[in-house]
């Protein structure tokens, strides 16, 4: 080994790859390695391995589910519009079984009515008020007992999913929707027989295999599972905007074949073909999306990809297989249950309990509040849920996609100053003497002042290369460049199939390289500490931003005196729905890819629990006060936000 003048030693060869460690070998560096700030995402690196061996008919992906989501939110919306006038009269119908009457003229409607059920025109002597009470009863013990029976269910399928994988409980739900749909047909056929009792029979049954929350669930869990993390909240965006415009289209198409018909059986019918549609993309198109249950080739390539995650996910998934079956629905809640490591859980969890509470209350007593107060009838509120529904539209289709689009902008502008910084500072340093690692120090096999030692591992094909020119040519063998350039290439070609490497750190042997990789980030495995973080920030943001639209809009229904005023005020309180996908999009950052299904679970059985109490709530507070404040309950709704908008700023990007 020689030594110039100064006695230091000459450099050896340098060709470092993206494998290859080396370290600064002068005055002021560490006697540490800097610790690691790239750490390899899980997701990301799934991401990657599906797009580069699986052609695009077997990949999973999010765009998959915007058919399913297109039919199946079509479909309930024409059914949603009538389905409720279809039970007002079933159970009118069930009230004068019970009660039968007593002069000619009620007994003549009562027999016209099994009609009527099927042609969805309840009679006018459905309007009595012993009527109205009894289907009201009815109706609130059914929706009960369906969503409590949703609540102890979807914990325990959204478990299972993440072992089992989600196209199942997918089609678990699409049978449950068609089962729903035939028991329809059945209470209309055979009501005085097995009417009431199928009724509540049919709720139970959906309830108890999720039904269509269920399906909506593990929609998100597979779109987690193969989106990139910083594309997650646009993807979300896109699937509740497909879900908004497929309702409001369902709901002028329920209305239109209802006008033309007379009858809610041709909408059964069609919601059936398209369930059955569904059914088959899911059985027979769309491919899986958990890791778990791809090909052999595929499960190699991500356990060696992420072999520093392993322990965490395996760590994730041991509660899961140790709980007992009837124990999943407490198992579900055990993200929210303090441990010191899952605040952030626990803030979501309340936020989304909280604004479900008030949402669900909103939908119960709005067409009250407005016929009181402003006089509305059907017209004024088909213009206010149709102008909420094209806001919604609006803002999850325009403008949160232009939110992100601009915070990615100044974050990559950010990131450009940083290295602009970082190579302004190398300059300077090599203008002082300092040694640099310029490219064209690594093209040269010597340098003239030699200041860095390359320490590899075996496998790299560059530091192996190396080391045997190095040998080589200690030992007089050979000092060829040319020769060792070939032999390298040699070696390069031969280990070309390497995988890619978690748990060696390397540096960027210029600026303008790591400018480059900042572009590329989207592409890579890897990601930083700071770009995790900010893609969080952006969520957390938004969902604060969103929170405080929808406390301010509350207090303006309450201020609003007049119809023009209450049209504004939605209309501003639609922008708020950009908080429910980022709610959702930061909620999987916080947990392994291994538990994206369970805990998208349970935050949809603590959105139950709010909408089973929110209903009683709400309403509860408007008839207390509809005689002296009637505005009162949009202060307490702006109350329950403002409450949400606090604890989003207690939430940590950590």
């Amino acid at each position: 080994m020689t030594y110039d003048e100064r006695g230091q030693r000459s450099n050896v060869p340098q060709y470092p790859s993206q494998d290859t460690i080396w370290e600064e070998d002068r005055e002021n560096s560490p006697l540490l390695p800097p610790q690691e700030t790239e750490v390899v995402d899980p997701t990301s690196a799934y991401v990657k391995i599906l797009a580069e061996n699986l052609p695009w008919y077997k990949r999973p992906s999010a765009f998959w589910l915007f058919p399913i989501y297109g039919l199946a939110s079509v479909s309930g919306g024409m059914l949603t519009s009538s389905v409720g006038q279809f039970h007002v009269a079933l159970l009118c119908r069930e009230y004068m079984n019970r009660y039968p009457p007593t002069n000619t003229t009620e007994f003549v409607a009562h027999s016209a009515l099994e009609l009527s059920s099927l042609l969805l025109k309840p009679g006018s002597e459905c309007d009595a008020p012993e009527i109205q009470a009894f289907t009201a009863k009815i109706t609130a013990v059914i929706d009960v007992i369906g969503g409590l029976a949703a609540m102890l269910s979807i914990g325990y399928y959204a478990s299972l999913s993440d072992k089992h994988g989600r196209i199942k409980l997918m089609v678990l739900g699409s049978l449950s929707s068609l089962f729903m749909l035939l028991s329809l047909i059945a209470m209309g056929k055979w009501w005085d027989q097995i009417g009431l009792p199928l009724l509540v029979i049919a709720s139970l049954i959906s309830g108890l295999a999720g039904g269509f929350a269920m399906s909506g669930t593990m929609g998100l869990a597979y779109a987690a599972d193969c989106t990139d993390p910083s594309k997650r909240s646009l993807i979300y965006s896109w699937l509740h905007a497909g879900l908004f415009l497929g309702l409001a289209i369902g709901q002028y198409m329920g209305g239109f074949i209802v006008k033309i018909t007379g009858s809610i059986s041709t909408i059964i019918y069609i919601d059936i073909g398209a369930a059955l549609i569904g059914l088959l993309l899911l059985v027979f198109v769309v491919p899986e999306s958990i890791p778990e249950k791809q090909s052999a080739h595929i499960r190699k390539l991500y356990e060696q990809v992420t072999k520093s995650n392993q322990k965490q996910q395996d760590d994730a998934k041991k509660p899961q297989e140790r709980a007992p079956w009837h124990s999943h629905f407490t198992q579900s809640l055990r993200f929210f249950k303090p441990d010191g490591h899952n605040t952030n859980l626990i803030l979501l969890a309340a936020i989304s309990f909280l604004q479900m509470l008030a949402l669900k209350g909103t939908f119960s007593v709005l067409i009250l509040y407005t016929n009181l107060v402003f006089h509305w009838r059907e017209y004024e509120d088909g213009i206010l849920f149709s102008m909420s529904s094209t806001v919604r539209l609006f803002s999850l289709l325009v403008l949160l996609p232009i939110f992100v689009h601009v915070y990615n902008k100044f974050y990559r502008k950010d990131g450009s100053k940083a290295a602009t910084s970082a190579s302004q500072s190398a300059s300077y340093t090599s203008a002082n003497g300092e040694p640099s690692s310029n490219n064209d120090d690594h093209e040269n096999l010597f340098s003239s002042h030699p200041d860095q030692v390359m320490v590899g591992g075996l496998a790299d094909p560059n530091v192996a290369s190396s080391l045997e020119h190095l040998g080589e040519s200690a030992l007089g063998l050979s000092d060829d460049e040319e020769s060792f350039q070939e032999r390298r290439r040699r070696r390069s070609t031969v280990d070309s199939t390497t995988t890619w490497s978690s748990d060696r750190t390397r540096l960027p042997s210029s600026p303008s390289s790591s400018t480059a990789g900042k572009k590329g980030k989207s592409d890579s495995i890897t990601r930083s500490k700071e770009q995790k973080l900010n893609d969080m920030k952006l969520d957390t943001w938004i969902i604060r931003v969103g929170f405080a639209i929808n406390s301010v809009t509350y207090i303006g229904y309450g201020l609003s005196t007049k119809g023009w005023h209450f049209y504004l005020w939605s209309a501003l309180h639609a922008t708020s729905i950009i908080a429910a996908p980022s709610l959702k999009s930061l909620l999987t950052s916080f947990v392994e890819p291994s538990q994206f299904g369970a805990v998208l679970g349970a935050f949809q059985i603590v959105d139950s629990i709010a909408g089973v109490f929110s209903p009683i709530v709400i309403s509860w507070v408007f008839a207390l006060t509809v005689k002296t404040r009637p505005d009162f309950v949009w202060y307490c709704c702006a109350f329950l936000t403002g409450l949400c908008t606090v604890l989003s700023f207690m939430v940590r990007q950590k």
